[in-house]
């Protein structure tokens, strides 16, 4: 399947900006503002450059899906940083709201091998276990705010991985790849 020109330029912006965060993710700890907001910004002026007004609007409202879902982790405290669902919503901004769907689906799979695979290789899977459902069990039944990010210490993992691994898969689907 060929691809039209619109299509391929967002996608190519797609992939070089998650590849950089996945760089900076797992170098510094981070995905920094300098990166994901003037993609944002390049996600709503692409879409109108390349599909006028239509394009604007699903941009807009790709952006609009990556704001709940930074309101909604606000609300159980805190399930992704900062600067994943701002990466998020550029990724909404560049492909649009059904794309950053797909794109969530995608990323919590591989988020969650991911996870799987980090806690086997440092063999903490049974705590990391025990603590997702100490968390589970506090939110629930005591209303208490989820903290993953921060939970039981232990390694890190660079989520920009996952986010990248959805879109890229959520793409290839997208376009019948």
């Amino acid at each position: 399947m060929t691809l039209d020109a619109a299509t391929l330029i967002l996608g190519l912006v797609t992939i070089v900006i998650t590849g950089v965060a996945i760089y900076t993710d797992i170098r510094w700890g981070k995905i920094y503002n300098f990166l994901t907001m003037p993609a944002l910004g390049l996600g709503l002026v692409l879409n109108f450059a390349l599909r006028g007004e239509e394009g604007l609007m699903l941009s807009a409202q790709g952006v609009g899906v990556g704001l709940v879902l930074f309101l909604v982790s606000a609300l159980f405290g805190r399930l992704l940083g900062g600067g994943d669902v701002k990466l998020l919503m550029a990724i909404g901004a560049l492909q649009g709201p059904h794309f950053l769907m797909w794109t969530l689906f995608y990323m919590a799979l591989a988020g969650a091998v991911l996870a799987i695979a980090v806690a086997l290789y440092h063999g903490i899977l049974g705590q990391r276990v025990r603590a997702l459902a100490a968390s589970c069990y506090l939110r629930v039944a005591q209303g208490m705010p989820m903290e993953m990010n921060e939970a039981g210490g232990g390694p890190r993992l660079p989520y920009a991985i996952a986010i990248g691994v959805g879109s890229l898969v959520a793409f290839v689907f997208a376009h019948g790849g």
